[in-house]
């Protein structure tokens, strides 16, 4: 076996490499656009080894090329891949392996190498060089190169793809575990994808903002996937939940209207709902893995409660009325989703409607079910703000 470099020289990338399994794909000669440091024994690596596999498949150092197994470096690291997802907080990296949950080892413009996690973004120095790099993953290969992990999930579920990643349904941040009811295989890429809007809402979150994700869900709720309390200004007695990339636009007067009817109307990637004050009101929004129950008691105990079907491509929730600042976007997987929204409360209002105990309620789960924007429990009394 040849190796690429001098184990008296560069002990630990030696040991990595003995141990690891590769190629990955065919034999290449790499250059790069920088030769410098750790750039250039990044060509020399994959010039002798083009990918590779580590501790089980829990560390995969991608190949270079057209052909071969799991990701190109090169098709890696296009914008368009992933990247664009994270809006500039991927910029400057070269990322040219990951770990069995999709964490990136890069080079950045400094030539130092970085582990980036795709859940927050955050970028930690490694070392100027990979001997730097393969000496802090086999300080605890168990962890940091998640061997153990990669080890008992595939001796349970079987090997995972070259092009496969493990990503969770409840996100680590948001205090998702790493259990196997947790955990989904999915396209290394669109695990990326998913985890990029997450990122955002987390680095761009505003200092003192009022938003909370809890760390567990409640042991009576073990579907929430994650809990986000904060206060929204409800512009004209309105708010709308929407797509982040979704607007209202100049809609017809009678699209208000209904609104103001029923709190409850819909456009493309928006619904919109009424509110009793034209001030900032406690709003309480619940992802779940599904609907609630056949006997839901909150439905009971609400004053009106409606609901209809939301498209998010975007992978972001913004709630608002339609003023896009610093309001947090809510993360979730690009998809379409029910709404289901409680409002409570309603009878507390003082009599000019400026002070209340008023709170909403917003609950949204995925779907392939077209929900019509409908009132499953209508106040009895006319509603308030209109």
């Amino acid at each position: 076996m040849t190796l690429p470099f001098d184990p008296r020289e560069r002990p630990y990338l030696a040991a990595l490499i003995a141990q690891a399994r590769y190629p990955l794909g065919p034999p290449i000669t790499l250059a790069l656009d920088r030769s410098d440091g750790a750039f250039g024994e990044l060509a020399t690596l994959l010039t002798r080894h083009n990918g590779l596999t580590a501790f089980n498949a829990g560390l995969q150092v991608f190949r270079a090329g057209s052909e071969g197994m799991g990701p190109d470096l090169q098709k890696w690291n296009d914008l368009q891949t992933w990247k664009h997802t994270y809006e500039g907080l991927a910029d400057g990296l070269l990322c040219f392996a990951q770990d069995l949950f999709g964490v990136q080892f890069a080079l950045d413009n400094d030539a130092q190498v970085v582990r980036f996690d795709p859940e927050t973004a955050e970028r930690t120095a490694l070392g100027d060089t990979l001997e730097d790099w393969a000496r802090w993953l086999l300080a605890d290969p168990d962890v940091r190169g998640a061997h153990a992990f990669a080890t008992s999930w595939q001796d349970r579920h079987g090997a995972l793809a070259h092009d496969q990643r493990l990503i969770p349904l409840r996100f680590f941040t948001l205090g998702g575990a790493y259990e196997d009811d947790n955990l989904a295989v999915k396209d290394a890429a669109q695990c990326m994808r998913i985890r990029g809007p997450l990122a955002q809402t987390l680095y761009r979150l505003p200092d003192g903002a009022n938003f909370q994700m809890t760390s567990t869900p409640p042991p009576s709720d073990p579907d929430l996937l994650s809990h986000h309390e904060f206060d929204v200004f409800a512009d004209y007695c309105t708010v709308l939940i929407q797509d982040d990339d979704a607007r209202l636009g100049e809609p017809e007067r009678s699209w208000f209207d209904l609104l103001v009817d029923d709190w409850i109307n819909t456009a493309p990637g928006i619904v919109g709902i009424g509110a009793a004050r034209p001030f900032k009101v406690p709003f309480t929004v619940d992802v779940r893995r599904t609907p609630p129950a056949e006997d839901d008691t909150e439905l009971q105990q609400a004053d009106h409660v409606t609901q209809a079907s939301l498209a998010l491509p975007s992978g972001r929730l913004l709630i608002s009325s339609q003023d896009f600042g610093d309001e947090p976007r809510i993360p979730l997987t690009p998809g379409n989703y029910a709404a289901r929204i409680y409002s409570h409360g309603l009878n507390t209002l003082s009599e000019d409607a400026l002070e209340g105990e008023d709170r909403y309620h917003v609950v949204l789960w995925p779907t392939d079910e077209d929900h019509p924007a409908l009132v499953l429990k209508r106040y009895p009394e006319p509603l308030p703000g209109g």
